[in-house]
């Protein structure tokens, strides 16, 4: 099998969650022996990408990969900016390939990486993954609302023109029916976790510990957060620790004994080792796709709070709370809620995290679930 994996940056060169998906998925396909020629880019004029990224991979990887840079071009600020930028990114990667489309069996487009290839008639088939569809949920400001109307239209066209369409499940998959995407164009996909990740020595601490993971972006939910936090001082209800990991400004830090905040950690082991001291992951977001981070906190051992966006709710199975909505008061009842439990029934709820995250998102199950169903749809 021979796939062109179009990408709009590998991890470690560019972050993201779509960029870490991308760079594990490739190592897993190239692993089973599928050849692919992976698209990557970066800033304009650092093409020293390209040779660096080809370290990333084994001598065994390697053989079966080809690696292809292409810079992304940034346009500024203006409005609209984000689309031009991702329509002349893609037009550059079909430039490269229109005369080799044939040695092909699929591409794999992540995001708006394959909208050039769209409305050709020859071609390989066509599977895009928008991961969470953030522009079709919720958004927590009238600046967001607004990028995400001028973003619709051209993800509904991208995906009606594929030949296939990947969903990580959860309300992502009524956002494809409401887009008018048919069943038979759908192909189940899930977020995964290395099973390095995974620590089975979990234990309920005598004061329970919560923990958010990630970086204060407005629709991650932490404005929300925050204030369910003051409330429950308020009320003399804080009997709990909560740990903030992530970039968060020095305004917004509250001033609280049970609360720490750790700043940005990028060493994984790290992030490791403070999540194995936790009980219970908030994440209140707005919108999502399938978040890494309650992947990564369910293999530590981690009851899981979350809001019902994106592909979240497949994540949980007896092992936490689906919030309805981002709510001081929702966010509030959910903690107390957990808080009123017995120190079995929250170990109950860790130990449940760590059962669904080992049967169901380990990632060379979710890599060769991918080669079967491009075998199928390749006969």
């Amino acid at each position: 099998m021979n796939i062109l994996f179009l990408t709009d940056g590998i991890t470690p060169y560019v972050t993201g969650g779509m960029q870490k998906h991308s760079f594990v998925l490739v190592k897993l396909l190239l692993q089973s022996k599928i050849n692919v020629t992976l698209v990557h880019c970066g800033y304009i004029g650092q093409t020293q990408f390209n040779e660096d990224a080809r370290n990333l991979f084994t001598d065994k990887e390697r053989s079966f990969l080809k690696l292809i840079f292409i810079p992304f071009e940034y346009k500024g600020k203006l409005p609209g900016h984000y689309i031009y930028e991702n329509k002349v990114y893609s037009k550059l990667i079909f430039k490269t390939f229109k005369n080799q489309l044939d040695q092909f069996d699929f591409i794999y487009s992540q995001g708006f990486t394959g909208w050039a290839f769209t409305k050709k008639q020859i071609r390989p088939k066509l599977l895009v993954n928008f991961h969470g569809f953030e522009m079709f949920q919720k958004a927590p400001s009238k600046k967001v609302k607004l990028e995400h109307y001028l973003l619709r239209p051209f993800v509904k066209q991208i995906c009606r023109q594929a030949d296939y369409v990947f969903s990580f499940g959860g309300q992502i998959d009524q956002i494809l029916k409401r887009l008018g995407i048919p069943d038979s164009k759908i192909l189940d996909q899930s977020n995964g976790i290395e099973r390095k990740w995974i620590h089975t020595d979990s234990e309920v601490h005598e004061t329970i510990n919560f923990v958010f993971l990630g970086r204060n972006e407005r629709r991650k939910g932490i404005v929300e957060l925050t204030e369910a936090l003051i409330n429950l001082k308020k009320r003399e209800l804080f009997k709990f620790n909560f740990t903030f990991i992530g970039p968060i400004e020095k305004d917004v830090l509250l001033d609280f004994p049970q609360v720490k905040y750790t700043g940005e950690i990028k060493d994984q082991l790290k992030i490791q080792s403070l999540l194995r001291q936790q009980d219970v992951l908030v994440c209140p977001s707005h919108s999502e796709g399938m978040p890494t981070v309650i992947l990564e906190a369910m293999a530590n051992g981690l009851a899981i709070i979350t809001t019902d966006v994106g592909a979240s709710s497949k994540m949980i199975k007896h092992n936490g709370i689906i919030l309805k909505n981002s709510k001081p008061s929702t966010i509030e009842e959910a903690i107390l809620e957990i808080c009123n439990l017995s120190a079995n029934q929250l170990n109950d709820l860790k130990t449940n995290s760590l059962k669904h995250v080992e049967s169901n998102f380990i990632w060379e199950k979710i890599a060769q679930k991918l080669i079967s169903d491009l075998s199928k749809l390749k006969t």
